[in-house]
């Protein structure tokens, strides 16, 4: 019975933290949510004052609250039941830390370089959905990752350029792959290449890297988000991303991470309880030493 209970508050919590999650990556959803959370406090005032009119109204509104959310949260809904459907088990290419560093190199030479020419590019790296649908709208290929071929494929001019490329484990699997865009009210200055990076991240996992051809900016699609970096920090985050967190998020790690807070916490505050007597002899406050009073106001050479 033990198990069955933590199982159950495990598994609500991860549809919570999952449904907050979708809520929070899109603002067009934040305000609809906050017009659910005013409706229903509309509704326990009304109960309390005895507005009995406008109590009925907002029963039948919230009898039919389910037709509502599906109309509403359409967009939301069919995103997450597409991530559903596209999820694999852990993307693993049996590839060594040596190759990731390898091609991450690779990737940001080839960025800074387009950065700097001003060469539009648009570069997906597949994490644990797969992408293959979309592989099958390019031009397959199945090659190394290298700088000077990526900046070949993005020349102006050549048949690959207007396109994605993406890349499988530390090899390009297409070039000229089509993303459907988003469907957010982006800013004027992002063109069709940062409408399809954030259209990708939105129903995958997928790292998009763009490079704008106007302005030369890298910026990096994740989760619905654009996020615009330098080249030394493009590398940190393809960095941390693809080899410090080799093992995948999953939906309990809040569990987890509340876990240890709560257990850091509690030792910190037994810690603060506790006077400390001895402390660590390896720490030391730096000591300042009056070296002209102590030599009487003589001046010494070096030592």
């Amino acid at each position: 019975m033990i198990i069955k209970l933590l199982l159950d508050i495990l598994v609500v919590w991860a549809l919570i933290y999952s449904v907050l999650r979708i809520i929070r990556n899109n603002s067009r959803t934040i305000q609809i949510f906050k017009g659910i959370i005013v409706i229903l406090l509309i509704k326990m005032i009304a109960m309390v004052i005895g507005l009995h009119a406008l109590n009925h109204l907002i029963d039948i509104f919230l009898n039919w609250g389910v037709v509502a959310v599906l109309i509403l949260f359409q967009p939301e809904i069919r995103s997450m039941l597409e991530k559903v459907g596209k999820t694999t088990t852990i993307f693993n290419m049996n590839v060594s830390e040596g190759e990731y560093v390898h091609m991450i190199d690779q990737l940001v030479d080839a960025c800074a370089a387009m950065s700097k020419t001003k060469t539009g590019a648009l570069i997906t790296i597949q994490q644990s959905q797969s992408l293959e649908d979309y592989i099958e709208t390019g031009i397959r290929m199945d090659s190394e990752v290298s700088s000077e071929l990526i900046k070949t494929i993005f020349q102006y001019g050549t048949p690959m350029h207007d396109g994605a490329v993406i890349i499988q484990g530390v090899k390009i699997a297409c070039a000229a792959a089509y993303f459907p865009p988003t469907t957010k009210d982006l800013p004027s200055k992002y063109g069709a290449r940062h409408r399809a990076a954030v259209g990708i991240s939105e129903i995958t996992d997928s790292i998009t890297i763009i490079v704008s051809e106007e302005t030369g900016n890298i910026s990096v699609a994740i989760r619905g988000q654009l996020t615009q970096y330098k080249p030394e920090g493009l590398q940190r985050l393809l960095t941390n991303k693809l080899i410090v967190n080799e093992t995948k998020a999953t939906l309990f790690d809040p569990v987890l991470r509340t876990a240890r807070s709560f257990s850091l916490n509690r030792t910190r505050r037994s810690e603060e309880r506790t006077p400390q007597k001895n402390g660590d002899e390896r720490i030391k406050p730096i000591e300042i030493v009056d070296l002209y009073s102590h030599s009487g106001g003589k001046e010494h050479g070096p030592q």
